[in-house]
């Protein structure tokens, strides 16, 4: 009876809370709406190495967005702010952000979806054509545009780590050339939000930054983090052992197994006129028999964080940026740790001329050890990522070099190089081109 009185409570609160800002909406008369928007076109030409996928070629590439913002300011000095953003090209989050906002001199705080103060709040490498820290340049095949939660990516502000998730999100003004901003994601879904129930995969960001000048130089610092929990996926693992009446099985006959299911899938795919019914009988008895080997279910997850600094310094037409920023995914995956058994002799080195030799720890024979999974960390998903940049502004003209890298903990990277060239062609409307250069080892 008291957890129910306590819900009905905080229900109550928040529609109260609701019903005010929307009274304060309904005054047409001083809400000042405005729309607006950019848009983007591109024109792409790439030439592609290695496992790119192709040799590369021509492509158009647009980018467009169009959005929505009302304002009011009332007598006793607050400011309320509306705003949402609809992509101008189809999307999978075709409502980009949609928040309400109220500030005064407390500071400001947004309620809806928007990007966190790890992100909004942070100096990334200056850069004036396609971008290369989570602008346009992921459209062309093998440069990984933005830094991702399911691997490494380039671009040091975390826009899609921490994403447009519903929040609370709170900041101070600014103090002597400092501001701090705080959020927190109760779900961390986007769009509508989630039930008050559970709070499995909240998040939490803060961020911080300074401006300030001395003498001719302007300087700018930021420093972000960023915090989701998560909750590991039950997985179904082989301990190897003879638990609950299940037999395992040797890494071999799992080889065997694996081989027969990947024979009926290939088959499958290509539309072959072989014997499918033959290859689906001895997938189906392989599949059986890995699952039969199966006798742990485990879950493991650990947070995932984002942590970022940026530095901006800017002497006359001259603008100097690094930025650096690290992710752990804290996401776990099965592996292999077989069981080593050792048995007989074996043919070593698949050489008949030679003689057989004993299987032992020296010359282990991987197809007599004992399956077994374990969850390990997925390292491909824990990265650092770092930049610099240049960039000389002249009146209509402005140019720019920057180069960033990403290191997985899994040994591979990515990187690229960009020079810029962008010049004003009338208010509002500028051409920009980019000269790439970019490798990825994956």
């Amino acid at each position: 009876m008291e957890i129910m009185r306590k819900t009905l409570l905080m229900t109550t609160a928040l529609a109260f809370a609701g019903a005010m800002v929307a009274g304060t909406a309904s005054a047409a008369d001083k809400l000042s709406v405005g729309v607006g928007g950019y848009m983007q076109q591109w024109i792409g030409m790439s030439s592609l190495d290695g496992n790119a996928g192709g040799d590369g070629g021509v492509a158009q590439y647009s980018d467009s967005e169009i959005y929505v913002r009302g304002a009011l300011e009332a007598d006793n000095g607050l400011k309320f702010s509306v705003k949402f953003e609809i992509e101008g090209n189809t999307s999978g989050d075709q409502i980009d952000e949609s928040q309400a906002t109220v500030s005064g001199e407390f500071g400001s705080v947004t309620l809806g979806t928007e990007d966190d103060p790890a992100a909004l709040m942070h100096y990334g490498v200056k850069e004036v054509g396609v971008g290369l820290g989570c602008g346009d340049a992921g459209f062309m095949k093998g440069i990984t545009g933005c830094a991702t939660g399911g691997g490494k990516g380039l671009g040091t502000s975390g826009w899609i780590i921490g994403g447009d998730k519903q929040k609370i999100a709170y900041y101070t003004p600014r103090m002597e050339g400092m501001q701090l901003g705080l959020s927190y994601s109760p779900e961390s879904v986007e769009d509508g939000g989630g039930k008050p129930l559970n709070n499995d995969n909240d998040a939490w960001a803060v961020g911080v930054n300074y401006k300030g000048e001395m003498g001719d130089t302007s300087f700018g610092v930021s420093l972000g983090h960023y915090q989701k929990s998560q909750t590991g996926v039950p997985t179904m693992l082989m301990s190897g052992s003879d638990a609950e009446g299940r037999s395992p099985i040797t890494r071999g006959t799992r080889k065997a197994n694996n081989k027969a299911i990947a024979d009926y899938a290939k088959a499958v795919a290509s539309g072959t006129s072989g014997d499918l019914n033959g290859l689906a009988t001895a997938a189906a008895a392989a599949e059986a028999s890995n699952k039969g080997a199966e006798d742990v279910t485990a879950s493991q997850a650990d947070a995932q964080t984002w942590s970022n600094f940026g530095l901006h310094v800017g002497m006359g037409s001259f603008a100097f940026s690094v930025a650096y920023a690290a992710h752990d995914g804290g996401a776990y995956k099965a592996v292999d740790m077989d069981i080593p058994v050792y048995s007989g002799t074996w043919d070593h080195d698949g050489d008949d001329a030679t003689p057989m030799v004993a299987d032992d720890v020296n010359n282990d024979n991987p197809d007599n050890n004992t399956a077994r999974t374990e969850l390990v960390k997925h390292t491909a998903r824990d990265y650092e990522v770092m930049g610099a940049g240049v960039m000389y502004s002249d009146g209509p003209m402005a140019l720019s070099l920057s180069h960033m890298m990403a290191d997985a903990d899994d040994g591979s990277s990515a990187s690229a190089t960009m020079l810029s060239l962008s010049y004003s062609l009338a208010p509002g409307i500028a051409s920009r081109s980019t000269l790439m250069a970019g490798e990825q080892d994956d």
